[in-house]
């Protein structure tokens, strides 16, 4: 479904030194850089599956969506999406897309209804006004639009609007979606919402999704496979859990002892993480788990206690201070 093999992207930049002189300079001869945003990148994924691609601010995330969805010509390597060539930008290719932004979700004029929105979509993309009747009605009843889908685009709030753009960009079926920070402002309510429609079309449609985040809660929740780029390159691809025993061999052994004391040396038990208002955290290695919970239970009086897994967030923090996955 996706093939990217060896893919760079390169941009020239002028670049010129500060004050008067720097300006003067680089009018008459201008000096110019050239910056690797994205640094021989190789994957493929398969038709129907949610793939995480995730890293920092200027990683290559956004530049290597945006060559998957053929706004950006590759500086070298082959990409392909659905059998197609995406810089070609052939009309049929760009009717089984859709590239989804969450900093900006909808691009019809602000005065236009999401009715008219939608309709100018059906127009635009030729489809059958049968078949675009089906899909609106199940794009807007996943979503729940109705209640203002009858207002102006401005006047909608961020949640509201990135649903509308949602529904105008998966209103002609798409084959590929391509999200780029889709609950990107939204609270929880509405990120959630978002969530389960995602899970729910890519059900239904057996959609190919490649989603990039910096909520690491939509990854965990949508995806099993995870890409991490870093600096133009990737530094893992694989099964989210595998990422997590890999780096994160230990879990989190979470509770209230019955009666708080100093003079406890919490640290016979496992490495103290941290203790607040009267809880306390320890990290244990994941196979010595039960003997340590079972040591803590018969030593002392517990109110309660749970175990869990690390926070996604401290697993890519280790990856990246890692040198090879």
């Amino acid at each position: 479904m996706i093939y990217v093999d060896n893919v760079k992207k390169n941009y020239v930049v002028p670049v010129r030194e500060s004050g008067l002189k720097g300006a003067m300079s680089s009018f008459l001869k201008r000096q110019k850089k050239e910056i690797s945003a994205v640094k021989t990148i190789s994957f493929e994924i398969p038709k129907g599956e949610m793939t995480g691609f995730i890293g920092s601010n200027g990683a290559g995330k956004s530049t290597t969506l945006k060559m998957l969805s053929g706004i950006l010509h590759p500086s070298s390597g082959t990409i392909s999406v659905s059998g197609y060539t995406p810089y070609k930008r052939q009309p049929d290719y760009l009717k089984k897309i859709a590239l989804i932004r969450g900093s900006k979700p909808l691009f019809a004029p602000a005065d236009l209804t999401a009715l008219d929105a939608l309709e100018m979509q059906r127009i635009i993309y030729d489809m059958d006004y049968s078949e675009f009747r089906k899909n609106y009605n199940r794009i807007v009843d996943w979503l729940g639009i109705v209640p203002y889908y009858k207002k102006p685009l401005r006047t909608l709030s961020l949640g509201e609007r990135m649903r509308c753009g949602l529904a105008c960009s998966l209103v002609y079926n798409p084959e590929v979606l391509f999200l780029d920070e889709p609950t990107i402002g939204l609270d929880s309510n509405a990120q959630n919402r978002i969530r389960h429609f995602l899970k729910e079309y890519n059900r239904e449609t057996n959609a190919t999704i490649m989603l990039t985040s910096h909520y690491m809660e939509d990854v965990t929740q949508l995806c099993e496979r995870i890409m991490v780029i870093d600096e133009g390159r990737l530094l893992f691809d694989g099964n989210m859990n595998h990422l997590i025993e890999s780096l994160t061999p230990y879990k989190l052994i979470i509770f209230t002892p019955e009666q708080a004391s100093t003079e406890i040396a919490w640290d016979l038990y496992g490495v103290l993480d941290n203790e607040i208002d009267g809880k306390i955290t320890l990290r244990v290695p994941s196979q010595r788990v039960p003997a340590i919970t079972a040591r803590l239970l018969s030593d002392h009086s517990i109110l309660d206690l749970t175990v869990e897994n690390p926070s996604f967030d401290s697993t890519i923090e280790q990856l990246y201070k890692s040198e090879v996955v």
